[in-house]
Formats: structure tokens, sequence, C-alpha cells
């Protein structure tokens, strides 16, 4: 098996094994910073029961490559879709021929949690927490008012791997080109390091698959990825 094919388990249980909680058949990502979740083997009933030992009745977690129908009793399947999953290598990036004008883009920080969060609820991008910000690096891009209108950064982080999440801009700043400044930013200092990016996109979202292709990334794999809302406790 790849390490991508199970990237929030290499994860946690290697390089962010610090940001998760869980044992050796279920984990996750401290509730503050993301509710990324992952199962070591989705086909036992051990690894379930592990995984709702660490999530409470009614919240609700993101798995990759589940299917809704393999979900077992006690979990309610809130979205169940095909993301592409693309990688990018130091051979492969391409860097943008022309740059792209913005106001002020800098490193986020923890004091930019809850600005981050406001933006990802208005653009949906994926789940963000405050404290997301804490395990990776974080770009935004501000307006004159000093105000987050672009983001994107570092999350899920492997052995060999390291992902770029959380791309967004406001929907009056968009059309801009902020969103490749900011992925080819974060790309280049990603492969330079020796590390392949890697990223999830919807299947069916040509667009910014395009944007990522002229970066140089190429589809590795369709993996699903669910919503899952923990709705009763398991029976013993």
């Amino acid at each position: 098996m790849h390490l991508l094919d199970n990237p929030v388990w290499q994860a946690l249980t290697g390089p962010q094994r610090h940001f998760g909680i869980g044992d050796g058949r279920a984990r996750r990502y401290q509730r503050d910073i993301s509710p990324l979740a992952a199962l070591e083997n989705p086909l036992t009933t051990e690894s379930w029961a592990a995984l709702a030992d660490i999530v409470e009745v009614g919240e609700r977690i993101g798995l990759s490559g589940i299917r809704s129908e393999s979900v077992p009793d006690g979990w309610e399947t809130e979205w169940c879709y095909p993301f592409l999953q693309m990688i990018c290598t130091r051979k492969s990036f391409r860097a943008p021929s022309s740059g792209t004008a913005a106001p002020m883009m800098r490193e986020l920080c923890l004091s930019d949690g809850a600005a981050m969060v406001n933006l990802a609820r208005l653009t949906q991008p994926g789940p963000m927490e405050e404290r997301t910000v804490t395990i990776g690096r974080y770009l935004g891009i501000f307006d004159e008012n000093a105000s987050l209108i672009a983001m994107a950064g570092e999350r899920v982080r492997l052995d060999g791997f390291t992902e770029v999440s959380g791309v967004c801009t406001h929907p009056d700043h968009r059309g801009k080109g902020y969103a490749n400044v900011l992925v080819a930013s974060l790309t280049k200092q990603i492969v330079e390091r020796g590390d392949t990016a890697f990223l999830h996109v919807k299947d069916g979202n040509s667009g910014a698959a395009r944007v990522y292709e002229k970066l140089g990334f190429s589809v590795r794999a369709v993996r699903d990825i669910a919503a899952l809302k923990k709705v009763q406790e398991m029976q013993a």
C-alpha cells in the first residue's frame, strides 16, 4: 500500500503524532485542529470501535478511502464524494510565468485563527479550526483594510509528503489569481525541501484541477472522502 492511500493515518502515526489522539487502530487530530481521522483498517470492527471511543455522539469527522456502504451502524454518512488526489514533485513543479499583484501576503499565525475559520465558512474549502494553523505553514493575502481575503496552507504531513489545503478566496476577490500565487509559493517550498506536494480536488471541479495542472500537479488516484457523524454509541 502506498503512503498516500491513507495519508492521515501515516501522518498521525508519524510526523504529526503529537497533534493526534487515539490508539493503534484509529487516530484523529485534536478537536481544535481538525476533524480529520483515520482507521488502520476500515474493514475491521476493532478499528471502528476504536474510532467510536475518540468521537463524541453528534460530532462530525472526515475519513478518506471510505465507501458509504462500509460504514457500520452508529454512524451517519452526511456526504461521500470522489476526489482527485494530485501530486507535484520538484521535477514536475512549474512556477507561474507571471506574477499577480496582491495587496499584502504574509505567513498566518494563531492570532489569525478566527479570521481563517470565518473565511473557510464562507468559501467551504474544507474543515478549518482556529488551531489548524499550528500544524503547518499557512499563507494569507489581505486587502487594504487588513482583512483576510485568500489563504492556503500545509495540513497533513507524512514522511516525504506534504498536503496543500485550505485553498480559498473571498467571493469578492476571485479571478485575481490569488489561489495560484498561494499554492505556487507553498508548493515551491515543499518540493525544495525534498517532499512531494499533494492535494485533493473534488472530482468534476475542472477549473481548480487545471490551475494545479499548470503548476505541475498530476492525478495520482481518485479517493472517496466522507463526512460522518456519530449518532449513537456502539454496542459492546
